[in-house]
Protein backbone atom coordinates (compact mmCIF):
# COMPACT_ATOMS: atom_id res chain seq x y z
CA UNK A 1 0.00 0.00 0.00
CA UNK A 2 1.79 3.39 -0.95
CA UNK A 3 2.19 6.29 1.45
CA UNK A 4 -0.54 8.20 -0.79
CA UNK A 5 -3.55 5.50 0.05
CA UNK A 6 -2.44 4.96 3.38
CA UNK A 7 -2.94 8.50 4.29
CA UNK A 8 -6.15 9.19 2.35
CA UNK A 9 -7.58 5.79 4.67
CA UNK A 10 -6.51 7.40 7.55
CA UNK A 11 -8.15 10.52 6.78
CA UNK A 12 -11.42 8.82 5.99
CA UNK A 13 -11.41 6.65 9.48
CA UNK A 14 -10.50 9.74 10.91
CA UNK A 15 -13.74 11.92 9.36
CA UNK A 16 -15.99 8.57 10.48
CA UNK A 17 -14.30 9.03 13.98
CA UNK A 18 -15.67 12.59 13.92
CA UNK A 19 -19.24 11.82 12.40
CA UNK A 20 -19.20 9.27 15.31
CA UNK A 21 -18.00 11.16 18.31
CA UNK A 22 -20.61 14.19 17.09
CA UNK A 23 -23.53 11.73 17.19
CA UNK A 24 -22.31 10.42 20.55
CA UNK A 25 -22.11 13.84 21.95
CA UNK A 26 -25.53 14.93 20.62
CA UNK A 27 -26.89 11.69 22.39
CA UNK A 28 -25.81 12.55 25.28
CA UNK A 29 -26.74 15.98 25.19
CA UNK A 30 -30.60 14.66 24.12
CA UNK A 31 -30.56 12.40 27.42
CA UNK A 32 -29.77 15.64 29.97
CA UNK A 33 -31.98 18.39 28.06
CA UNK A 34 -34.62 15.96 26.98
CA UNK A 35 -34.56 17.79 23.35
CA UNK A 36 -35.66 16.10 20.44
CA UNK A 37 -33.41 17.66 17.80
CA UNK A 38 -29.79 17.37 18.35
CA UNK A 39 -28.21 21.55 18.69
CA UNK A 40 -25.73 20.55 15.62
CA UNK A 41 -26.48 18.28 13.13
CA UNK A 42 -22.76 17.08 11.16
CA UNK A 43 -22.47 18.08 7.52
CA UNK A 44 -22.81 15.23 5.51
CA UNK A 45 -19.36 13.97 4.14
CA UNK A 46 -19.64 13.60 0.56
CA UNK A 47 -17.12 11.32 -0.57
CA UNK A 48 -15.14 12.52 -3.63
CA UNK A 49 -14.59 9.05 -5.98
CA UNK A 50 -11.40 7.16 -5.41
CA UNK A 51 -9.25 7.78 -8.18
CA UNK A 52 -5.39 5.96 -8.22
CA UNK A 53 -3.07 7.16 -5.20
CA UNK A 54 -1.15 9.04 -8.51
CA UNK A 55 -4.14 11.63 -8.75
CA UNK A 56 -3.88 12.79 -5.68
CA UNK A 57 -1.88 16.10 -5.07
CA UNK A 58 1.36 15.53 -3.79
CA UNK A 59 1.74 16.10 0.16
CA UNK A 60 4.21 18.62 0.09
CA UNK A 61 7.01 17.57 2.96
CA UNK A 62 8.99 19.81 5.03
CA UNK A 63 12.46 20.71 3.44
CA UNK A 64 15.15 18.27 5.52
CA UNK A 65 18.12 19.87 6.17
CA UNK A 66 21.97 18.57 7.53
CA UNK A 67 23.53 20.02 10.04
CA UNK A 68 25.99 21.03 8.14
CA UNK A 69 23.46 23.28 5.82
CA UNK A 70 21.68 24.51 9.17
CA UNK A 71 25.26 25.56 10.49
CA UNK A 72 26.63 27.51 7.13
CA UNK A 73 23.14 28.86 6.82
CA UNK A 74 23.80 30.35 10.36
CA UNK A 75 27.29 31.22 10.05
CA UNK A 76 26.11 33.54 7.23
CA UNK A 77 23.50 35.37 8.95
CA UNK A 78 25.88 35.77 12.00
CA UNK A 79 28.66 37.01 9.81
CA UNK A 80 26.23 39.66 7.96
CA UNK A 81 25.53 40.87 12.07
CA UNK A 82 22.73 39.45 13.20
CA UNK A 83 24.77 37.65 16.27
CA UNK A 84 22.85 38.54 18.94
CA UNK A 85 19.46 37.60 17.34
CA UNK A 86 21.18 34.15 16.19
CA UNK A 87 21.74 33.50 19.95
CA UNK A 88 18.24 34.62 21.12
CA UNK A 89 17.04 32.05 18.18
CA UNK A 90 19.14 28.85 19.17
CA UNK A 91 17.67 29.21 22.93
CA UNK A 92 14.22 29.91 22.10
CA UNK A 93 14.62 26.21 20.87
CA UNK A 94 15.57 25.15 24.39
CA UNK A 95 19.57 24.86 22.94
CA UNK A 96 22.21 26.38 24.65
CA UNK A 97 24.37 25.64 21.19
CA UNK A 98 23.33 24.99 17.68
CA UNK A 99 24.59 21.34 17.81
CA UNK A 100 21.94 20.48 20.83
CA UNK A 101 18.72 21.63 18.27
CA UNK A 102 16.97 18.56 17.89
CA UNK A 103 17.01 18.06 14.15
CA UNK A 104 13.20 17.69 13.79
CA UNK A 105 13.44 21.33 14.24
CA UNK A 106 15.38 22.31 11.64
CA UNK A 107 12.83 23.50 9.10
CA UNK A 108 11.04 25.66 11.45
CA UNK A 109 14.49 26.73 12.42
CA UNK A 110 15.69 27.83 9.02
CA UNK A 111 12.42 29.49 8.73
CA UNK A 112 12.83 31.53 11.71
CA UNK A 113 15.96 32.10 10.78
CA UNK A 114 15.12 33.28 7.33
CA UNK A 115 12.75 36.13 8.90
CA UNK A 116 15.81 37.93 10.50
CA UNK A 117 16.19 40.67 9.21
Amino acid sequence: MSKMSELSQALDELVACGEGLIRTVNSIREMFTGELEPKHQPEPVSEPPREEASAAPPVEQPKRYTFAEVRKAFSAKSHAGYTEQVKTLITSYGADKLSTVKEGDYPRLMADLEAIV
